[in-house]
């Protein structure tokens, strides 16, 4: 008969590796996995009260957001990438998520309203792209496109289309 504490011991080793093997992305450290699946744990747990009450969203939406927020960080501080390379964010996601910011604070109304500023702000863009005015440039040596903004003078990199892209 063995002794069982050696035996747990062994178990427990070949149970739990140090790192996860992932097919094609590397290794990931273990203690990533486990701290994922704490705030996933807290994620799941903030669902459950918001389904049994959605009166309490004023509380549960600032602990969700506290969850992502950690989410992210917990992200960086292994390096692993937050974006696909190639993928830029272009205006609209930064108004969307913007929106959802702000009809956060505002509630329904407010949220509303900026949603009117967003079309708005939409149809002067079109209105402008669509004018005489406008002109996408190439720059045949470096292969970029870009137009004169009338405002300020600057030339804004943006695609064949003419539409402005990230940084």
């Amino acid at each position: 008969m063995s002794d069982p504490v050696e035996e747990a011991y062994r178990k427990t080793k070949e149970e739990q590796p140090e790192y996860i093997d992932v097919e094609s992305e590397g290794i990931v450290d273990r203690k990533l996995i486990t701290e994922l699946k704490e705030i996933k744990g807290e994620i799941n747990l903030v669902y459950s009260k918001l389904i049994a009450n959605p009166y309490m969203a004023p509380d549960l939406v600032d602990d969700a957001r506290s969850s992502l927020v950690r989410t992210v960080g917990l992200l960086m501080e292994y390096n692993i990438p937050l974006q696909h390379e190639g993928k830029k964010r272009n205006a609209d996601d930064i108004i969307r998520e913007s929106l959802a910011e702000l009809g956060g604070l505002l509630g329904a109304k407010g949220a509303i309203a900026a949603l009117r500023a967003k079309r708005s702000f939409q149809q002067t863009w079109e209105d402008y792209r669509n004018s005489a005015d406008f002109e996408v440039y190439h720059d045949p040596e470096t292969d970029d496109y870009y137009f004169i903004d009338p405002d300020t003078g600057d030339e804004i990199d943006c695609d064949h289309l003419g539409n402005p892209l990230e940084d």
